[in-house]
């Protein structure tokens, strides 16, 4: 059975977000890369190997006990380059799918209740007289034509923009068997450049994501399961971030929420979101553990589905608790745990903080150069406050990001391509030429 690119992009884990980074744009863009594939022509690619993919997503959902109601349109921007199979010399080679990737996401809040996806346009007071009327002498009679209509200010939507990722992978670069198995193994790298205004009130620099997958697939390909591991790197200005936070150091916005953004950051920016990713305690991630599981089915050559389980362990900077008084080193932490231990009490510091993202997605491709899905995303912390495991599928408390998604993903090169054999076609065709004559 023969794929597209775009089906065999779908089949991995299509749906985007995140946005950790909308949830709602093609799945496959926030993780560090999975392995499967399609098969790699030994021809030179058309356009020089050039491809971009444009996905439009609408995403709905609670995370805040109803206080924080959203629902965002999003734009995956999605340029690529098959440099593998552009290149004579690697065409033939275990490097045959070597690829750079580009992802820009654009975000708009079309309605919410957030105040701060919005303008001032949303405090605006209830709207006043529009006309200035003055009733004639006759008993009060006013001129209909001095009536004015006006009507009320709307809110002004901000636009939330992404980070620039920017990603080098090898897909199945190493392709080992054993008995009644076999498997691929495609390294990858990632790095994040930070455009988006998320990233730079936490002083992030630049972020590296080096990672490794591994893949499987059953039943004549129509089965498929994946695992990939990757460790992120970030570098910062400061260990903390310059968010508002509260008297306990948390980032909040309406109804208190501390794991939505202060700043509107959403699907776009769904795994650069400070207040999302940070520690508690304002302190910016240093480095974090991606574990990445996937698996899907495909229905048939036009329906599919995929699932997503996503782990994060983020680690924050440590924090110095060294501070000169009265030219004395004291040690803050040791003290204040001193004192709070005297009192029958202990300090709680920041620590690791592991997050779970469950996207499962259904897909229907009608032609190669356009498909459609709807997708279910819930990221939600790993653990209660017991330290209990907590279920990823559902969340029904405010410190979880759900919703539901549903867009549309277009393949440009594809959808030219399918233009220049129709022209080619009817070029070919002495009928469809003649009625093209008759009906000029």
């Amino acid at each position: 059975m023969k794929f597209s690119r775009s089906m065999w992009k779908l089949r991995i884990a299509s749906s985007l977000a995140l946005t950790l980074l909308a949830l709602g744009g093609p799945a496959m863009a926030q993780t560090p890369g999975l392995g499967v594939i399609e098969k790699s022509s030994e021809q030179a690619p058309r356009y020089y190997g050039l491809h971009f993919d444009l996905s439009i997503y609408d995403g709905s959902g609670l995370n805040s006990v109803g206080e924080n109601y959203r629902n965002d349109l999003s734009f995956y921007f999605e340029p690529s380059w098959d440099i593998g199979k552009t290149f004579s010399s690697l065409r033939n080679t275990r490097w045959k799918g070597l690829q750079l990737a580009a992802r820009f996401v654009v975000s708009a809040n079309l309605s919410g209740t957030d105040e701060s996806s919005f303008g001032g346009n949303t405090h605006a007071g209830p709207q006043g007289t529009c006309s200035n009327i003055t009733p004639t002498s006759n008993g009060g009679v006013v001129d209909p034509g001095s009536v004015g209509f006006c009507n009320p200010a709307t809110a002004n939507r901000r636009a939330d923009y992404s980070d620039f990722w920017l990603t080098l992978r090898a897909p199945a670069l190493y392709k080992y068997s054993i008995p009644e198995y076999s498997f691929s193994l495609s390294p990858a790298v990632r790095g994040v450049f930070p455009t988006s205004m998320e990233s730079r009130y936490a002083t992030l620099i630049a972020s590296v994501t080096p990672s490794i997958g591994m893949s499987h697939t059953f039943w004549k390909g129509r089965l498929h399961a994946g695992f990939s591991f990757g460790v992120t790197k970030n570098f910062h200005r400061q260990s903390t971030t310059q968010l508002q936070t509260d008297g306990n150091g948390n980032v909040s916005t309406t109804g208190g929420n501390p794991y939505d953004g202060a700043l509107s950051s959403g699907l776009s920016n769904f795994y650069a979101d400070p207040s999302r990713t940070a520690s508690f305690g304002g302190l910016n991630t240093n480095f974090a553990l991606l574990s990445v599981i996937s698996g899907g089915v495909q229905i048939n050559d036009k329906w599919s589905i995929d699932a997503l389980y996503i782990v994060s362990n983020a680690y924050p900077y440590s924090q110095d608790c060294t501070q000169q008084v009265q030219g004395y080193t004291v040690d803050l932490c040791s003290t204040g745990t001193a004192v709070a231990s005297a009192s029958g009490s202990e300090l709680w510091r920041p620590g690791r903080r592991d997050t779970q993202t469950f996207w499962a997605t259904v897909n229907y491709q009608p032609w190669e150069w356009i498909g459609f899905s709807v997708a279910w995303i819930n990221s939600a912390p790993m653990w209660k406050p017991d330290s209990t495991y907590r279920q990823a599928i559902i969340s029904t408390d405010y410190n979880a990001f759900t919703t539901v998604s549903f867009g549309t993903s277009i393949s440009i090169d594809h959808f030219a391509e399918m233009l220049d054999k129709r022209n080619k076609k009817k070029k070919a065709d002495p009928v469809a030429k003649s009625n093209a004559v008759s009906f000029q």
